[in-house]
């Protein structure tokens, strides 16, 4: 019997050499992708029968899917129902680098009894760093004096200078609303407590009370609550169908007038014409994006603003996030997947722990029923 296999999608690995060619290759086969297209990919996935023999799918029966590189490896589009239905049975786990993971339908991998593992940790600290200057931006109004800077005209560049002074403020005294308290925001409730802000916070499910004073954090009941006390506010929530347009309209009246709103976390959590209203009537103060909604495309109007500090959803891109994602992926499938392809345990970054645990737990009460 030979070794498991492992499809690896998009670009080789550029960093964990030493644990890529080392535990990684010895305990797996490893094949690259080559249907750089959905409909090829499709293809590659099925199996066939002619008037000849059952023609095996490309690949095989492969036990885990690689993707070391979140920029490279999503040819195949969207992981939704129609391809996850064609891989075999014997896959265990999808590692995948990046810390979202909106492109797939993790829950439908998780009904297949699939785990779905991110690079979650990797880019905590680039992340919240890149928050952290978010705060002091929207707070100062950085982006305004870089821009009147860059003009290179003495008469803006007092003028500038001038009014900042008479609108800016600083951090300290007021109090940040952390939407979704996980390990980036955590580390942000850290930095910006350092900068001597009162942190608040909501999440769906509440931090242990040890938690929160660790922190220096206070939870609100509701998101509404959060927003209402909140000079600024920070949102750190994945994409999914409940938290898309979850900063709208709606969200945003519930905010104190002249509070600032910084997204870190994927562009269609915040409705961008709600933010570019509220933005004009002066509703709030500041905004920073470092995910745009129809990323890479930049909302025109918001580039236009002086008062909008804009990134190109570089939160995570530092050298140290990359190298981790990639070492992550590999660490994660090592966990899984055994020498005979069985399954050794559960993965160190699981997204849809609650999906798979569910399906184990109607496979064995089909195969060992109670006899009470």
């Amino acid at each position: 019997m030979g070794k498991p296999t492992v499809l690896h999608l998009g670009d080789p690995i550029k960093y964990n050499h030493e644990v890529y060619d080392g535990a990684f290759a010895s305990r797996f086969d490893i094949i690259r992708n080559d249907a750089l297209d959905r409909a090829s990919f499709i293809e590659a996935l099925k199996s066939k029968r002619n008037s000849q023999p059952l023609i095996l799918p490309r690949y095989g029966d492969f036990s885990a899917i690689f993707r070391p590189h979140f920029q490279t490896g999503g040819e195949m589009g969207q992981w939704d129902e129609e391809l996850i239905a064609l891989l075999p049975a014997s896959v265990r786990i999808f590692a995948s680098a990046g810390a979202g993971f909106n492109w797939a339908d993790v829950d439908a991998l998780g009904r297949r009894g699939i785990w779905y593992a991110n690079g979650a940790g990797a880019s905590d600290e680039a992340v919240s760093d890149t928050t952290l200057y978010m705060i002091l931006s929207v707070f100062r109004n950085f982006t305004r004096s870089q821009l009147a800077a860059r003009t290179a005209d003495p008469a803006v560049f007092t003028a500038t200078h001038k009014v900042l002074a008479t609108i800016s403020r600083n951090p300290r005294g007021h109090i940040l609303g952390l939407v979704g308290l996980g390990n980036i925001s955590k580390r942000v409730a850290v930095k910006a407590a350092a900068l001597g802000m009162s942190v608040r916070y909501y999440d769906v499910v509440r931090a242990e009370e040890a938690e929160e004073a660790r922190l220096g954090v206070t939870f609100e009941a509701s998101l509404e609550d959060l927003l209402r006390v909140a000079d600024c506010v920070s949102v750190h929530t994945p994409l999914n169908a409940h938290t898309r347009h979850l900063i709208n309209a709606t969200t945003l009246a519930q905010m104190k007038d002249g509070a600032r709103l910084i997204n870190t976390s994927r562009g269609e959590v915040v409705d961008e014409e709600a933010l570019v209203a509220a933005l004009r009537s002066g509703r709030l103060a500041a905004a920073g994006l470092d995910v745009h909604y129809h990323e890479p495309q930049v909302n025109p109007v918001l580039v236009t603003m002086e008062n909008v500090t804009l990134t190109t959803h570089v939160g995570g891109g530092v050298l140290e996030t990359r190298v981790n994602f990639e070492l992550n992926a590999m660490r994660n499938i090592l966990a899984v997947v055994g020498e005979d392809g069985g399954e050794l345990g559960e993965p160190l970054t699981p997204v849809n722990a609650k999906v798979v645990r569910e399906h184990r737990a109607l496979i064995d009460n089909y195969i060992s029923p109670s006899t009470e």
